[in-house]
């Protein structure tokens, strides 16, 4: 996949103290961009900060970590005031917010790994809109799942979450409520690209704290992983097709189809009801 140097942007990256979010960061800063983590730890973002320099030794890289708490409103407010006075603009915003196996609720009727895997994504990129509008090519970038799990997905609640479901039902719906949400910018913000983009096997301790057999899936799992995510270097450079309006592409930059449910009817209405969760979160 074709990339290019991207001095002059600026970038923020949620999830950005490990995982697939520590990645992309570690890729955008190779590139020039400046790179902002996000991370609810100020300890684990400083040792990220250190993690992106060791990656690219001998150059200067521009990068530096800020703590929100993404699920408080109030906190997202503070970052995004916080960030524009210092930046005035946002070129690349990356949602790479996520966890697995996270139980109970952030408050009645909202599930924590709902709140975690797509409300998360709503408020930041909500309130990062004002600055990705004075961006001349703005590009917001989801992280996604496998493909072939998108291709499973049916019918979506998209006018609220069942709080009663299983969790693998809520994550699920959260899967579906990413691809809507980038379905709703490329209706509603023409000048802002977004495409929901597959990582592939990336290095991560999503599962260091699950069961066992989970631990052991994800020690195997990270033997064969990379620790940089080439799609979305590619996907951050400015001269890069990102696919269909609102689409997904794979870990090799191919448009997915998706199914007949991630509809611009169905996107204006997960917006709406997204809009109505975070109302509660206040």
């Amino acid at each position: 996949m074709e990339t290019h140097r991207i001095e002059g942007t600026t970038v923020l990256v949620s999830g950005g103290s490990s995982g697939v979010g520590l990645a992309v960061a570690k890729g955008l800063a190779r590139l020039g961009a400046r790179t902002v983590l996000l991370s609810r730890d100020a300890g684990r973002g400083r040792d990220a900060v250190r993690a992106v320099q060791q990656a690219t030794p001998g150059a200067e890289v521009d990068v530096e970590s800020r703590v929100a708490d993404l699920t408080s409103p109030a906190s997202v407010t503070r970052l995004v005031d916080g960030l524009g006075s210092t930046v005035g603009s946002l070129d690349v915003l990356v949602n790479a917010t996520g966890s697995v196996g996270e139980r109970g609720d952030l408050q009645p009727g909202i599930p924590r790994s709902f709140a975690t895997n797509a409300l998360t994504h709503h408020l930041l990129t909500r309130a990062a809109l004002p600055l990705l509008r004075q961006a001349p090519e703005a590009r917001v970038l989801t992280v996604g799942v496998a493909p072939a799990l998108v291709r499973r997905l049916g019918d979506v609640a998209v006018d609220g979450v069942d709080a009663n479901a299983s969790g693998v039902r809520v994550l699920t719906q959260a899967v579906a409520w990413k691809l809507l949400l980038s379905r709703h910018l490329a209706e509603t913000e023409p000048g802002i690209s977004a495409v929901v983009f597959h990582p592939g096997l990336i290095r991560s301790d999503l599962l260091g704290r699950q069961a066992l057999p989970l631990r052991l899936l994800g020690s195997l799992a990270n033997r064969f992983a990379r620790s940089t995510c080439p799609v979305a270097e590619h996907l951050a450079s400015r001269t890069a097709d990102l696919g269909p309006a609102g689409g997904m592409v794979d870990d090799r930059g191919r448009t997915v189809p998706l199914p007949a449910s991630i509809s611009t009817a169905n996107a204006e209405r997960s917006w709406a009801a997204s809009e109505r969760l975070v109302s509660e979160l206040q």
